[in-house]
């Protein structure tokens, strides 16, 4: 079972997408934790996801997620190290950098990125669009047979696979 995820997650760009590009946004507006996406994963949407720019500025406009700054020095620090080492993205360094400078969770898929995380802060929360759509069944915004729908449509439409035949298996 997970733990309950933290109040505050900082979100990179990928899991935005993932409920960008199927329109739910609504799903991370309602869940529990706080959304938080830096500048630079905002930028990352603007430069290489365009086609969702308006749905994100809708989501922003909906309060379904806030954008921050990466700018104490501490975050500002690790931003330069994670970046310097050319193994993450900018989008992905700053989350990082954010969340553990603010205390707060992070929300990323990239398998690389998350290890990373794990590695700068040993209790930091690290959470994937799978655990978070799990954590939408837990509280009652999704059932398992939708939150399966978006599952296939992820797989079917949008390139985004996941590693289980039904959310029923995590519950």
């Amino acid at each position: 079972m997970l733990n309950p995820p933290p109040v505050v997650l900082v979100t990179d760009t990928s899991v935005l997408v993932n409920f960008l590009r199927i329109d739910r946004m609504d799903l991370i507006r309602n869940l529990s934790p706080r959304f938080l996406v830096t500048d630079h994963a905002v930028g990352e949407i603007t430069e290489v996801y365009g086609d969702q720019l308006a749905r994100f500025e809708a989501a922003l406009t909906a309060g379904c997620c806030e954008v921050c700054r990466v700018e104490s020095d501490a975050a500002l620090e690790m931003f330069g190290q994670l970046t310097g080492t050319q193994r993450l993205g900018i989008g992905e360094s700053a989350t990082i950098a954010h969340a553990v400078s603010i205390g707060a969770g992070v929300a990323l898929d990239d398998r690389r990125a998350a290890n990373e995380a794990r590695r700068i802060s040993d209790g930091l929360v690290v959470l994937g669009t799978v655990d978070l759509t799990r954590q939408m069944i837990v509280e009652g915004l999704l059932s398992v047979e939708v939150a399966d729908a978006i599952k296939d449509d992820w797989a079917t439409n949008h390139r985004f696979r996941l590693k289980i035949g039904s959310f029923r298996e995590l519950l």
